[in-house]
């Protein structure tokens, strides 16, 4: 072939590459458009986020697909957003259309569901690309009470601490109601850890039973898309409706409760006071606290599982002691914070608050874990009621209780 001839063919080569690349940057722009179209919605009255974690156990499984499509779906006034992070596939996030059909927005690999960027993340993204007047977020997964929720088996995560989920909300400007599908989450130590970035909190106060909960999420799905104008309390309150209502978990077995966090400083305050004036008096004190708390009911009372988390009802121990005008305080805070909730015949003395109250040395050292910096817990570092489990647990070893 001549150097001409040559010039020719590779300007015809140079010519129709150039074609290509064209037609695909054409191809690719309207691919953009045609996500961004899918993505970007105007602005909602609400925006549900579901952040499904079942990183963990040893089937595959699909909480999306097994539980939930069927229940919700998107609306004219309400967005449906969902992550999901199962142990055997990668990550996803998922736009939930009038339909219930699922449209995959991003496939994300693998990411740690424990990790307080993926929760973040998945706020921001929910805000920017769907926007709506108010936000509700489930956490659906194992909780621990004080300890936080959302395991992450692949990333060797326990969980998401209280202190993290605090810093993921107040990093994406908060939500308006948020609900754990999830064990032990109606923590006084928890709601208070949320108590700025949430506005309205929903949890089991006692162990969940593995509950499927499709049949409550699509109950407050019909709501929002049936009266948008709902307030968070009353959201939260039909969250706690639709529990009774789908017996689920079985009635007998059931806590959940709605709480106001504008209200829960005003209850650590009555909480501490009480606190210091127990340790300010308490070679007279410990014999009624002792009582008290040997007649609370015990949270997480199945399979060894309290000795883990050593939760009680708040407002059990407040009433088993002496009446005093701090114990009426308290009593009076917790009305305060409760918006409603319910518990089922075998949890009568469930009544909508645990706190942490371990009463000796425990082999899995709780109390050290509970003050400890890591996890950076706000009640214990705003109260005395970490010095007054201190002295607790410590009379007890003395007396060999």
């Amino acid at each position: 072939m001549n150097n001409k001839n040559s010039r020719t063919f590779k300007a015809g080569i140079a010519f129709f590459i150039g074609l290509i690349i064209i037609v695909s940057s054409v191809q690719a722009v309207t691919l953009d458009i045609e996500k961004s179209s899918i993505k970007k919605t105007k602005q909602k009255q609400w925006t549900t986020l579901f952040y499904l974690d079942h990183d963990y156990g040893d089937y595959p499984y699909d909480p999306l697909e097994a539980d939930f499509i069927d229940e919700i779906a998107s609306s004219d006034s309400l967005n449906v957003v969902v992550i999901q992070d199962t142990l055997d596939d990668p990550a996803f996030y998922y736009y939930i259309d009038e339909n219930h059909t699922k449209i995959q927005l991003e496939e994300l690999g693998e990411v740690n569901m424990a990790d307080y960027l993926t929760l973040k993340n998945f706020i921001d993204y929910g805000k920017q690309n769907y926007p709506a007047d108010s936000y509700l977020l489930w956490v659906v997964d194992h909780g621990g009470a004080w300890k936080g929720a959302c395991m992450d088996v692949t990333s060797n995560e326990i969980a998401l601490t209280m202190d993290e989920i605090q810093h993921a909300l107040a990093e994406s400007g908060g939500v308006d109601v948020i609900c754990f599908l999830a064990c032990l989450m109606g923590s006084f130590e928890a709601v208070y850890e949320l108590r700025d970035v949430v506005d309205v909190y929903v949890g089991s106060e006692d162990l969940a039973y593995a509950s499927g909960w499709d049949g409550v999420c699509g109950d407050i799905n019909q709501l929002l898309s049936d009266f948008p104008e709902s307030t968070s309390e009353e959201v939260g309150v039909e969250i706690v409706n639709s529990f009774v209502e789908q017996a689920n978990p079985p009635f007998n077995k059931l806590t959940v409760s709605a709480l106001r966090t504008e209200n829960v400083e005003a209850l650590a305050d009555s909480i501490n006071a009480l606190a210091k004036h127990f340790i300010t008096h308490w070679l007279r004190s410990y014999g009624k606290v002792k009582k008290a708390h040997d007649n609370t009911f015990l949270l997480a009372n199945w399979g060894g599982w309290a000795e883990v988390f050593e939760v009680y009802d708040l407002r059990g121990f407040i009433q088993n002691l002496p009446e005093t005008e701090k114990t009426t305080a308290v009593l009076n805070a917790i009305d305060d914070v409760i918006i409603t909730e319910a518990h089922g015949s075998d949890e009568t003395e469930a009544q909508g608050l645990s706190i942490f109250f371990q009463p000796r040395v425990s082999p899995n050292k709780l109390y050290r874990e509970y003050i400890k910096k890591s996890e950076d817990l706000d009640f214990p570092k705003d109260t005395l009621w970490d010095e007054f489990l201190f002295f607790f647990i410590l009379t007890n070893r003395i007396l060999l209780l």
